[in-house]
């Protein structure tokens, strides 16, 4: 092997050197601010109420209810479907609230990885993590009703 050739593969050894330290920093400072969003997701909790005011329901940050009040009056003041049917409405809008609440708590942190360079950028003939990340993000949507 001569100077020439030894000098090529230095060169693209400092280069992927280079930018494995740039991926790890990003890394770095992504494990710093994951704290700060599972706090925040663990906090989250969206507070959703019936059309006519006879129930509330709260619904944590994974979607799930964790609460549902009905009001002292409320069968006085509808009927027991008509109460189930603003129920569900309220679930059904609490979950979106909170789905919409959780995707703006994780934007900044997705848009850092969507700026990392990805495996098959690095080393040729590796994985995307992002069109893995895609197929996986199709099957996280909520079932449309």
């Amino acid at each position: 092997m001569d100077k020439w050739e030894r000098d090529q593969i230095r060169s693209a050894n400092d280069g992927l050197r280079a930018m494995l330290d740039s991926i790890e920093g990003d890394f770095e400072r992504e494990l710093g601010e994951l704290d700060e969003v599972q706090r925040k997701l663990a906090a989250l909790k969206v507070r959703a109420t019936t059309p006519n005011n006879l129930g509330k329901v709260t619904v944590n940050g994974s979607g799930m209810v964790t609460e549902i009040t009905i009001a002292d009056d409320a069968f006085r003041r509808s009927t027991p479907r008509q109460l189930s049917e603003d129920l569900n409405a309220a679930i059904r809008g609490g979950m979106d609230a909170a789905m919409q609440a959780r995707a703006r708590i994780l934007e900044p942190l997705e848009s850092m990885v969507d700026r990392m360079a990805d495996l098959d950028e690095i080393m040729p003939g590796m994985p995307s993590m992002r069109e893995l990340r895609g197929r996986f993000a199709e099957y996280q949507e909520p079932p449309q009703q």
